[in-house]
Formats: C-alpha cells, sequence, structure tokens
C-alpha cells in the first residue's frame, strides 16, 4: 500500500512540475512577439531620430528618439518578466537567447541615451560633446546589432525551439 501512495505522489509532483514548465514557456511564447516588436519599434525610432538629427531636425530627432526610449523600456520590461522563471526552462538555448536579448537592449538604451544626450547639446554649439555623444550612440548601436546577431544566429541553429 506504502508503494502506491508513493507512486501516486511522485506521478503528482511530475505531472505538476511539469505542468509548470510548459505554462512557464506559454507565458514566454506569449511574451516574445511583444517583446521582439518592442525592440524593432525601438530600431526603427532611432534611427528616424538620428536622420532628423543628420537633417538638424530636433524636434523630429526628440520626439523620435522618445518613442525609442519607450520602446527599448517596454522591451527591457518584457525581458523583466520573462526572466522571473525562465531558468527553470532547463533549456540552455533559449536561456543563451533571452541572455542576449537583455544585453542587447542595455546596448541599445545607451545608444538612445547618448543620441538623446547628442540631440538636446546640437542646439547649443557644444561640438565636441555633441561628437563624443553621438560617437558613443553609434558605439553602443553596433554592440547592440552584433548581439542580435549572435541572437539571429542562435535562432537560426535551433528551427525547432523557435518557430
Amino acid at each position: 500500500m506504502k508503494n502506491k501512495i508513493v507512486v501516486v505522489v511522485v506521478l503528482v509532483l511530475v505531472v505538476a512540475v511539469s505542468g509548470c514548465i510548459n505554462s512557464d514557456m506559454d507565458g514566454i511564447n506569449q511574451i516574445i512577439p511583444k517583446l521582439n516588436d518592442n525592440i524593432k519599434n525601438g530600431d526603427l525610432n532611432f534611427n528616424l531620430a538620428s536622420d532628423g538629427l543628420n537633417l538638424k531636425k530636433t524636434d523630429v530627432a526628440n520626439a523620435k528618439v522618445a518613442l525609442a526610449i519607450g520602446s527599448f523600456n517596454n522591451a527591457k520590461s518584457n525581458i523583466e518578466n520573462i526572466k522571473k522563471n525562465y531558468k527553470r526552462l532547463n533549456n540552455t538555448e533559449y536561456i543563451s537567447y533571452i541572455d542576449l536579448i537583455s544585453k542587447e537592449l542595455e546596448f541599445k538604451i545607451n545608444a538612445t541615451l547618448s543620441l538623446q544626450e547628442a540631440i538636446q547639446i546640437s542646439s547649443f554649439s557644444r561640438y565636441e560633446l555633441f561628437n563624443e555623444y553621438v560617437s558613443d550612440a553609434n558605439s553602443y548601436m553596433r554592440n547592440g546589432v552584433a548581439i542580435q546577431e549572435e541572437r539571429y544566429r542562435i535562432v537560426r541553429l535551433n528551427p525547432d525551439l523557435f518557430n
């Protein structure tokens, strides 16, 4: 009789744990499209802000950089929600993918904040400081894009995991 109880308890625990893992994955799968949209919107608005700055349209650049910051911050919130339970997934490729997105976002947020500083300085004729912020923004964004390429490589190598 004790053996039957032990077997039943073990089965219940296995089902409960697998249900938690699947529900974690389901939750992550619901967040990922929002996350990707936020990153794409952030990238688009960063580029539009850069274009506005190059054309000396600081009002356009300011508006677009604010949208980029908002999108990247939304993506960061998405990542924080995913990271609450993602280590329990026990999938190194997926964990690496999420970690890369976190790093990518840090670079892209820093790039956007540097661009915002450059936009604010551009009207004050402090060209050395302006150039420093623009250079920082470009450097951060290059690093973010490099990490984004690493993330895309994981997706290409694991098509069954990322469909």
